[in-house]
């Protein structure tokens, strides 16, 4: 003998209430989140998803059917303009299979030219790349003591300041896939800056910080140069420059390392940032290339990575060893080493800072044995 279960009667079509629940008004329960009880964790005010229409249970087929709305109170799901809520993010946006395989499928960053040699990347990782770099960047702001943060009204923009400068980071709007700066001196420094000192600042922060991979070393460092003395910060705006304009009459070309490379000297490990400031000095890394157009006969150009350091106190500039390592300082290091000496040794005594002409006496005229 069968007989009818006793959950039937709760469960039919015939009992439900209005709104889809399968109990009877009498058996529903006010939510305790309305009442004033002590020390409750509730949060007060309407929840988002009353915003928005309220979510369908998967567990009974008669909870699948859409709420009978008027035609005129149902909720269009491609509208995707959200309100500036911590909670609008939950509000989840339906995707076609095209377009999940667009934001995946790896494809050119829009306005770049495709010659920078960016790694290459899906939209998806570029946007989150992004906003990675923009949560690291006031962390750095705020650990940094050259660096400060200034008060923005703008949602989604970074503004900070350092002894001379202003920084003002913000998302493009078009693609939401870059991070780009504006750099403005300060009243005080108006004019001691330059138009084209300040977009070389710029013009590294989108081809080496804010581009795949996306390093928060990599920023860690930038801001550290950021907070630079005014005198230091200039003469490594000029090695910079150096690096996005190469000079053919040189015979080595220069790039500015942010990060210490697996084949660097063992100074730092790998993938930590290779620029520190403290105690009236600077330690960079610079890795040098032979000039091709220089090189008659050979089709391989030489590289050398040299960790740096600069003493502000004494002017000087001087490779850094690593005295546990033996055997660290390569033939291409003693070269530059003895250069270094020998500039520091002869050069005229003057009030300005003698990094730059120190490096560029090095990149003119270094020979490596």
């Amino acid at each position: 003998m069968h007989l009818p279960s006793p959950a039937t009667s709760f469960i039919s079509p015939q009992s439900m209430v209005d709104g889809g629940s399968p109990y009877p008004g009498n058996l529903v329960a006010p939510s305790p989140g309305a009442r004033n009880w002590p020390g409750s964790p509730s949060v007060q005010g309407p929840s988002p998803a009353s915003r928005y229409g309220t979510a369908m249970s998967p567990s009974h087929t008669a909870l699948h059917s859409p709420p009978t709305y008027g035609r005129e109170t149902m909720i269009s799901h491609h509208s995707r303009m959200l309100p500036h809520r911590s909670w609008a993010a939950s509000i989840p946006t339906l995707l076609s299979h095209e377009a999940l395989n667009k934001l995946m499928t790896s494809a050119p960053m829009p306005g770049v030219n495709p010659g920078m040699g960016f790694l290459a990347c899906c939209a998806l990782e570029r946007f989150l790349g992004c906003v990675y770099l923009r949560r690291h960047l006031q962390r750095v702001v705020g650990s940094e003591e050259a660096l400060h943060h200034v008060q923005s009204t703008e949602p989604g923009v970074i503004l900070f300041r350092s002894e001379c400068l202003q920084f003002r980071v913000t998302l493009n709007p078009t693609t939401l896939q870059m991070l780009h700066m504006k750099v403005t001196p300060t009243i005080e420094y108006k004019d001691q800056w330059s138009m084209d000192e300040l977009q070389v600042i710029e013009r590294l922060f989108e081809i080496k910080v804010a581009c795949p991979p996306y390093k928060g070393n990599a920023l860690t460092a930038f801001g550290r140069l950021l907070g630079a003395p005014v005198r230091l910060l200039k003469d490594c705006i000029q090695l910079i420059r150096l690096e996005l304009i190469p000079d053919r009459t040189l015979k080595w070309s220069i790039q500015w390392c942010l990060t210490s490379s697996p084949g660097s000297p063992p100074i730092t490990p790998p993938g930590t940032p290779a620029l520190i400031i403290g105690n009236k000095k600077m330690f960079f890394m610079l890795q040098l290339t032979r000039m091709t157009s220089n090189l008659p006969g050979s089709s391989e150009s030489p590289t050398v990575v040299a960790p740096l350091l600069y003493d502000m106190q004494k002017n000087e500039t001087s490779v850094v060893e690593n005295r546990s390592v033996a055997g660290q300082l390569t033939p291409p290091l003693i070269a530059i080493s003895t250069m270094l000496k020998r500039y520091a040794e002869y050069a005229p005594t003057s009030g300005e800072c003698s990094l730059f002409p120190a490096i560029r006496e090095l990149l003119a005229n270094m020979v490596v044995p």
